[in-house]
């Protein structure tokens, strides 16, 4: 099974890079353990936004500086009562950003 730090740290390569590209697609298909066709997740939004877990729901995107900050939280609301605190990532690209949020939601999914 796919560990908590790999999949941060896959998400803060991909805050690095300038743009996707179809390695980066097939590595997070892989990763995530997606069967069918490989879509071009870093590079469609439509696809990347296909990356997020069950119990979670994407928020407004933020754009500055030349980058994009996506988020998600999961659906619902916490015990307490609150929304459940968001998810988010930087990158230079929508589909890059959307990528970094939807691994960094499957970490937490993981460390359970």
């Amino acid at each position: 099974m796919i560990s908590f730090d790999r999949l941060f740290r896959i998400a803060n390569r991909l805050g690095q890079v300038s743009a996707g590209s179809a390695e980066a697609d097939h590595f997070i298909h892989d990763v995530l353990g997606r069967a069918g066709p490989v879509l071009p997740y870093t590079t469609e939004t439509s696809a990347a936004e296909q990356l997020l877990p069950p119990g979670f729901e994407w928020m407004p995107s933020v754009h500055s500086a030349g980058k994009t900050y996506a988020a998600c939280c999961r659906s619902g609301l916490a015990a307490d009562g609150l929304s459940h605190p968001h998810i988010g990532h930087w990158g230079r690209t929508v589909p890059l950003a959307i990528c970094g949020a939807a691994l960094r939601a499957w970490a937490l999914v993981v460390r359970g």
